[in-house]
């Protein structure tokens, strides 16, 4: 059997120009990886009970696993490499992290396997985010917490487009990433600003409701967490202080109009201020009539891929926030995502 090499694989998974940047980067930086290893039978199934994936993605899931690891086809070329780069790329935050391990989704046509592909990505990924995480002392909780995202995700997938697989592998480059922790009700990554230097970004996972008591016990604990673990990177010290950005539309203002000042949501908002280098300003909407924070919100809060203001006005609005989403654009409003932060303290 021929070699296969970078063109050779676009070729026979039908991949256009717009994949060359990623598979020639990944042929250059592992020309020559070892072989992904994704379990299977019930090291498998384990697998994925521990990383949250819902057991009725079991069957298609295991039978897509067995194509795409399969010696000399096309996909294991890709995940050999997508797996090594991955690895290599493990603790590094920012611009360090341009390597080619994410990989952009794979085409519709390539049905389950190309849903599934950076799905398996990430399972092979497991034990060298696991032994990174052993080497940083991260709890077992928390490391458990951490990768069950990849679960999260898998959900989200199929609530969106009522099929299996994942789509968001470039998210999931953080927490199996080793940058990005859950602790509770709240998830944390290393950030690096240009202008107001390192911090923590901090994202609301689904789950739940924001309850401010859950939403503080997890500042707390991002103030121990990280420290000790990673505060070369941040530059922190005890006594000293953290920045927490976070960029979203749960910042946006406009949501002051139509949800109770003590809501959750305002205040989660209130804990931050706003940046001033970043004034609130709504996208401007594209073509079809939507800002991208428009669908950001409606697919959060939803979990529905809209395409058009007449889609979120067909939307069955039942909670105060749902009725401010639907109600806000049909009025010819645009959501924003702004960026806020605020400093925390660091345990002395």
């Amino acid at each position: 059997m021929t070699d296969l090499n970078a063109a050779a694989v676009r070729d026979q998974l039908g991949l256009d120009g717009t994949y060359t940047p990623w598979t020639d980067a990944l042929a250059s930086a592992h020309p020559a990886p070892p072989p992904a290893d994704v379990p299977r039978g019930a090291e498998l199934t384990a697998l994925l009970r521990a990383v949250g994936v819902p057991e009725r993605e079991d069957a298609e899931l295991t039978a897509t696993l067995a194509e795409v690891t399969a010696a000399g086809s096309p996909y294991a070329w890709l995940l050999d490499r997508a797996v090594a780069a991955m690895a290599a790329a493990m603790g590094s935050v920012g611009d360090d992290r341009g390597g080619p391990g994410s990989g952009p989704a794979l085409p519709a046509a390539l049905g389950a396997a190309g849903r599934w592909f950076h799905t398996a990505v990430f399972l092979a990924a497991v034990p060298e985010v696991r032994a990174y995480h052993a080497r940083r002392d991260v709890p077992d909780d928390v490391s458990r917490a951490t990768l069950a995202d990849l679960g999260n995700k898998v959900g989200v997938h199929r609530r969106l487009h009522g099929e299996g697989g994942m789509g968001n592998q470039r998210w999931m480059t953080l927490p199996y990433g080793g940058i990005l922790y859950r602790l509770g009700r709240l998830q944390f990554n290393l950030d690096r600003d240009p202008d107001a230097g390192h911090g923590l970004e901090v994202h609301v996972p689904e789950g739940g409701p924001l309850d401010p008591r859950a939403c503080e016990e997890s500042y707390a604990r991002a103030a121990e967490f990280f420290p000790p673990r990673f505060g070369t990177f941040l530059k922190s010290a005890p006594g000293g202080e953290l920045r927490l950005n976070c960029a979203s539309w749960l910042l946006d203002p406009q949501l002051g109009d139509y949800l109770p000042a003590d809501s959750n949501i305002m205040r989660f908002q209130r804990r931050f201020t706003l940046d001033p280098r970043e004034p609130a300003r709504v996208p401007e909407p594209d073509e079809h009539g939507l800002a991208v924070p428009d669908r950001g919100i409606v697919e959060f809060v939803f979990r529905r891929v809209v395409r058009t203001p007449a889609d979120v006005a067909a939307l069955p609005a039942r909670t105060t926030l749902e009725r401010a989403v639907v109600a806000h654009i049909a009025d010819g409003g645009h959501w924003g995502a702004p960026r806020g932060s605020f400093m925390l303290p660091v345990p002395g």
